[in-house]
């Protein structure tokens, strides 16, 4: 009884949050007026309900959207680069929440020829079941927060060199500062020999309190099965979550129904622009982070 009490007060308290958030927006000229009341539940489910932490993290949110517009906002979920993307790999939210409260999310490569693999529509499509996940979420109560799981089987160092690193580097920047997300975990499956190659690239764009929070695993471990049901995942890795060209198939219908809102420049456009200041120390700081990694792309082995 008093945990039912505790949470209809909670529920409550996060209505009065969106209230006030929907007042500060009115006051906000540059932000989409029409954000809608599910997704700033989410951006105040991220930051536990503190208003002013949710107000910064919107206007990081919106900003980075709208300095990589080519990402973000200048997007189709049915073009040919996004299309192309899918028949390539699987990027499946799964469904139910793990014991701890926790959503999985699956990422693979189902076609390993590298020439297929385009990096920057990986992270458009990436952003666009995102998004579309927030816009559509029906669960009485938000998780507690995010366990992503990526899938290493059939990457070669061959799409290793297909990194863009400037797309890497947004992609990198938003999930660690501004994606409305609580990050739990991260677990990489069936890592390959030359990890250690993989990890030279992206590794310098990784926070340190983020890397600390990924778990590698070697082909066929049962380790990951310490961290969430193995009974979560689809069939094709011995869960009950059902086929994974099933799960597919749902999402991308759900991708071209929301078409119309993930291409609304209305829903994610600032009204007015704002420059983001960067000082010459930062600029100079990425330039050589950047320059160092491509260094190391082009001097990869390749068998």
């Amino acid at each position: 009884m008093v945990h039912k009490n505790q949470e209809k007060d909670e529920d409550q308290l996060m209505v009065q949050r969106v209230l006030e958030l929907q007042e500060w927006i009115k006051t906000q000229s540059q932000l989409p007026p029409n954000i809608s009341c599910m997704l700033l539940r989410r951006f105040l489910h991220t930051t536990r309900g503190d208003l002013a932490a949710t107000q910064r993290l919107m206007e990081h949110n919106y900003g980075l959207r709208n300095k990589h517009a080519q990402i973000f906002i200048e997007r189709d979920p049915l073009d040919a680069s996004s299309q192309q993307l899918l028949q390539v790999a699987d990027l499946v939210p799964l469904p139910g929440l793990t014991p701890e409260n926790n959503k999985l999310l699956f990422y693979r490569l189902i076609d390993f020829d590298a020439d297929k693999f385009n990096f920057t529509a990986g992270i458009k499509v990436f952003f666009m079941v995102a998004d579309c996940r927030f816009a559509t979420e029906n669960d009485a109560r938000l998780s507690d927060g995010e366990i992503p799981i990526f899938d290493m089987a059939g990457y070669t160092l061959r799409h290793l060199t297909k990194t863009v690193l400037s797309s890497l580097r947004v992609y990198m920047k938003f999930v660690q500062e501004a994606h409305p997300v609580r990050l739990k975990e991260v677990h990489v499956l069936n890592c390959p020999s030359y990890l250690d190659k993989v990890l030279t690239v992206v590794k310098p764009f990784i926070k340190g309190e983020v890397f600390k929070l990924i778990h590698f695993h070697l082909p066929n471990a049962e380790t990951p099965f310490k961290h969430f049901p193995r009974s979560m995942l689809p069939e094709e890795y011995g869960g009950q979550a059902g086929k994974m060209s099933e799960l597919k198939q749902q999402w991308m219908q759900l991708l071209k129904e929301q078409r119309d809102y993930l291409m609304d420049g209305q829903n994610w456009q600032l009204n007015k622009a704002k420059k983001v200041s960067n000082n010459s120390s930062s600029r100079r700081s990425s330039t050589s982070t950047a320059a160092s990694v491509a260094h190391s792309l082009k001097n990869l082995e390749i068998d």
